[in-house]
């Protein structure tokens, strides 16, 4: 896979997107969003579909971001997902720092390929609190 096909090929997929949402009643892309991860073909970047229960994307992770997907989508309709994700997403945006934003791209990341947001953030929520642990330890 070389740059320029990989960019041919998201090209093409914008061009269709473009198309596609020229041509929707009102409303229609007012809808919910499910996100996943799969391994798709080299030219790829994600796939997406429209129907009576929202928006479906699938991105493979090899080739672009769930953060990336989803912006690109809110070009051209508004969307929710649930209360988790859509608060995953905002800490990203309201993060001061790279390193926060990093931080809150992996969680996502891994709430997509899982499929498990609440099982992910109890993890997340876990590990905070042994940091929290461990660092009290040392400080005593």
């Amino acid at each position: 896979m070389t740059t320029l096909t990989t960019r041919a090929g998201f090209d093409a997929f914008r061009d269709r997107m473009c198309d596609y949402y020229g041509q929707l009643p009102d409303g229609l892309g007012n809808q919910h969003l499910h996100v996943e991860q799969a391994l798709l073909g080299p030219d790829e970047y994600f796939t997406y579909r429209l129907d009576g229960e929202g928006h479906h994307i699938v991105y493979d992770p090899r080739q672009t971001s769930g953060l990336m997907v989803r912006q690109f989508l809110g070009i051209y309709a508004t969307f929710t997902e649930d209360p988790i994700r859509d608060g995953v997403g905002n800490a990203y945006y309201e993060a001061k720092t790279a390193n926060m934003r990093e931080i809150w791209e992996i969680i996502l990341n891994e709430i997509d390929r899982t499929q498990d947001p609440e099982g992910v953030m109890d993890h997340v929520l876990d590990l905070l609190q042994q940091a929290c642990a461990k660092s009290a330890a040392t400080a005593a």
